[in-house]
Order: C-alpha cells, then structure tokens, then sequence
C-alpha cells in the first residue's frame, strides 16, 4: 500500500481533489455526485486542522443547481492508507494554510487573497492575535 506522503502526492491540482472527492463521497451522497459534475464547486483549499478531527485536510464548496451547499472534507490518513470524506459544519478559517503570494496551489484554494482575510479575521475573533 502507498503510504500518506504517496497519497498526499497523489493530489496535484484541483481536479486530481475532486477525482478522489469522487471516489469517496461523504457516505455515498448521490446528490454530492451530482452536483459535482452539474453544479458549482469551489476550492477553500488546505487546512491545517479541520475540527474535530485533528488532521489537515482539504474544504471544498459543492452546491447543487437547485442551491443546495455542501462543506466537504477530503482527508488523507497514513494508518492505513486511504482517504475520507466527511461534512463540516464550520469552516475553520483560523486554521486555513494558503498563501497569496504565488499562484494558487491545491493548498491555497481558488480565491486566496479572499480566504486570507477570512482567516485574519477569525485569527482575531477566536483570540490568536
């Protein structure tokens, strides 16, 4: 089996996320499916700690064409290999690992500049400023 760096290598870009958001959908959600390929989806990109779980991950938007919205989860775990998917109800800005100083990356999300200021923001509502 491939171990969590293998894994972690195996998302490149933004489609290579949605490939294994498609092959795991959060317990089997057809309308996830759906609206994946039918409706919007955007990138938050990578966060350090998504709660409760104390993993980094990925958040990924997904709403359907009726408005319908999703928060999706895409871990990667190392024992044993092998990705989740899970709803969240909060997104966690305060733990969002972008950077706006290159191209957006997987990581950064498909509106970094935004997301920065959402996560100064609550960086200064949760008290780590």
């Amino acid at each position: 089996m491939a171990n969590i760096r293998n894994q972690y290598k195996r998302i490149r870009n933004r489609n290579d996320l949605f490939r294994v958001l498609e092959e795991h959908p959060p317990w089997k959600m057809t309308q996830i499916l759906e609206a994946l390929s039918t409706g919007k989806v955007e990138l938050l990109g990578g966060f350090n700690v998504i709660p409760p779980s104390p993993l980094p991950g990925w958040i990924v938007v997904v709403t359907s064409r009726r408005g319908t919205t999703w928060d999706v989860v895409v871990t990667a775990h190392e024992n044993p290999p092998r990705f989740t998917t899970w709803l969240v109800q909060r997104i966690p800005w305060e733990y969002w690992a972008g950077r706006t100083d290159r191209d957006p990356t997987v990581y950064d999300g498909d509106h970094p500049k935004i997301y920065e200021e959402r996560k100064q923001k609550a960086r200064k509502v949760n008290g780590y400023e």
